[in-house]
């Protein structure tokens, strides 16, 4: 029969933090050339302290400028109404890959998420009347305006922004 012993096999742990009176630097010598944590953080710059905080978007704003957008990729409305939410590169790429006249989508339940200040990510749920798809957008906050820099509609058998 065999028994185990809580503590056989255990090796004892290195104290986690400096025991008093002992230096708090490393007890080891860093090879020639080995940056440590300190000097990897030295060279990122400090984030923004203060200043005006950025104006917060609404849902029921971003639900409306979803569905215009939704209104544009299905053909029904042309891109240049959104010019003041769509960034330049996203406005072309929306006017060119617009479709003749697809389905028209009705915007159900969005939902956001903001990973930075100037930054709000959005999905959404968007049905055809034969499918429901998955809508997601990113606006970020530029020169004063909101403005989205990326919209994808998540299509079956597509795969890629829209």
């Amino acid at each position: 029969m065999i028994t185990h012993s809580p503590l056989r096999g255990l090796l004892p742990l290195n104290p986690y933090e400096p025991a008093k009176g002992r230096d708090a630097s490393p007890s080891t010598e860093l090879p020639e050339g080995q940056l440590t944590l300190d000097d990897l953080l030295a060279d990122i710059p400090a984030q923004r302290a203060g200043g005006r905080p950025r104006p917060l978007l609404e849902r029921r704003q971003l639900h409306r400028v979803l569905a215009a957008m939704l209104e544009v990729h299905a053909g029904r409305r042309p891109a240049v109404q959104l010019g003041q939410w769509l960034t330049p590169a996203l406005q072309r790429r929306m006017r060119e890959r617009a479709r003749m006249t697809g389905p028209r989508y009705t915007l159900h339940k969005v939902y956001t998420c903001r990973p930075a200040e100037s930054v709000v990510e959005v999905c959404g749920t968007a049905d055809t009347g034969e499918r429901v798809l998955a809508v997601t957008a990113r606006f970020e906050y530029r020169r004063g305006n909101w403005r989205c820099t990326s919209f994808t509609v998540l299509e079956p058998g597509r795969l890629g922004p829209r």
